[in-house]
């Protein structure tokens, strides 16, 4: 009986170490998954860790081709604004240039595509010269007196002086007859001879020859005789020229429309030192 009880109790040890043995079966077991666990879990928050991409992988050959037509389009655009600007320099610079041509011996210089220069020469008459005033307020002030008793005249400054002049030699009367004609009224008379120096006149291309025409007129104190359509077709020709000059076109006004004791011819002459160069 006594062996029986010994063979039970070898026989409940063996199967508690085999009990052992599976508790530290799994005990290890459960160690490996805890381990494989936390490998696993490593892994997981390195995955979460993102790569910056490569620029070459972000350059697609259509952004290639992009930047390409973008560069090729800058340059045109520069060559073409070039070429603008170097025109435009160069339009530029050959309205500025020099005359570069004569024409009639030296007499005439073309000055660009639309005026030419002309020789005025020096021109002299016998005039009638009714005051002479060291201030223009004056003059004028004696020149209305004689607008008023219907006689014409011009100021004209001189040396520093204003001159009162009412008569020239381009007149339908003899010069000594005007200044007996304005003593009869008491109004001031003195014959002299007045001066105008030559020099150089620019005037519309188109005009030449009929300035050249109105020039010969001047220098023989012929003008009174130039018929009064001839004169209107001056004067429109020079309004539609477009050279704008005021004083010139004043005494051709004048000169259209009044016969006036010569005054025309002292009114263009002087005019004419407006168109000096």
């Amino acid at each position: 009986m006594a062996e029986k009880n010994n063979k039970i109790i070898i026989s409940y040890n063996k199967d508690k170490e085999t009990q052992q043995e599976i508790v530290q079966a799994k005990k290890e077991q459960a160690a490996a998954d805890v381990k494989e666990l936390q490998q696993s879990d490593e892994l997981g928050s390195y995955s979460k860790v993102y790569k910056i991409p490569s620029f070459r992988k972000r350059l697609s050959p259509y952004s290639l081709k992009h930047v390409s037509l973008s560069v090729m389009t800058a340059i045109i655009v520069s060559f073409a604004l070039g070429f603008i600007l170097l025109k435009l320099f160069v339009s530029v610079t050959d309205e500025t240039s020099p005359p570069v041509e004569s024409v009639s011996g030296g007499q005439v210089q073309s000055t660009s595509a639309e005026t030419v220069q002309v020789d005025l020469p020096s021109l002299k008459s016998e005039v009638v010269q009714s005051g002479v005033f060291t201030n223009e307020e004056t003059a004028e002030e004696w020149q209305g007196k004689l607008e008023e008793q219907s006689v014409p005249s011009m100021i004209w400054k001189k040396d520093e002086q204003y001159f009162l002049l009412s008569g020239s030699e381009d007149a339908e009367t003899n010069i000594a007859q005007v200044a007996d004609e304005l003593a009869e009224l008491d109004i001031p008379t003195y014959l002299k001879s007045w001066e105008v120096a030559g020099g150089q006149l620019e005037i519309p291309e188109s005009l030449l020859s009929t300035i050249e025409n109105l020039l010969s007129h001047i220098q023989n104190h012929t003008l009174h005789t130039v018929p009064i359509e001839e004169r209107e077709q001056l004067l429109s020709a020079w309004e539609d020229s477009g050279a704008g000059n005021e004083q010139f076109e004043k005494a051709l006004q004048a000169w259209v429309s009044e016969t006036d004791n010569g005054v025309s011819w002292l009114n263009i002459a002087q005019s004419l030192e407006s168109l000096k160069n």
